[in-house]
């Protein structure tokens, strides 16, 4: 009689457990996509595409990113955006500036920044088979403008 049990229980708890996770997972906030990010972008409409996009989150955090080149005059926001064919928008955050990441050496007069998103909006979005639009360069941006 519990031999017979023990299928049943395994098929229910693996039951609850994915329930579970599905609901956590929808649950689990993204970057906001707000107006507090984009200094730049509301007065001057340049954007620019990266140099490098690295998609890898199965490493673990901050292995979704791309990397962009500014001339020195410049600033940018504090906010990237990727734009998906689905008409969806997602944002991440940018770090300091430097003058070589990831083997990139920033051109004379340029200036390289790192712009991140989150992981966890990556790994939905290649659980929806996304990956692809995910590493496109195109899809990615960051707003731009001379500095005052």
């Amino acid at each position: 009689m519990r031999n017979r049990q023990l299928p049943y229980f395994l098929f229910s708890l693996t039951l609850v457990v994915i329930i579970g996770v599905v609901k956590f997972w929808n649950k689990l906030p993204d970057y906001p996509c707000e107006n507090g990010g984009f200094m730049v972008s509301q007065t001057t409409q340049s954007y620019l595409h990266p140099e490098k996009v690295v998609v890898r989150p199965w490493l673990g955090q901050h292995h979704v990113y791309a990397v962009f080149m500014l001339p020195n005059n410049y600033v940018y926001d504090r906010l990237i955006t990727i734009n998906l064919p689905v008409n969806k928008k997602f944002c991440g955050i940018t770090i300091n500036p430097s003058q070589t990441i990831d083997e990139i050496n920033a051109k004379p007069g340029h200036y390289l920044v790192k712009g991140y998103l989150q992981t966890r909006t990556a790994l939905r979005l290649i659980s929806t088979g996304k990956i692809n639009d995910l590493k496109q360069i195109k899809s990615w941006q960051l707003g731009y403008g001379k500095k005052n």
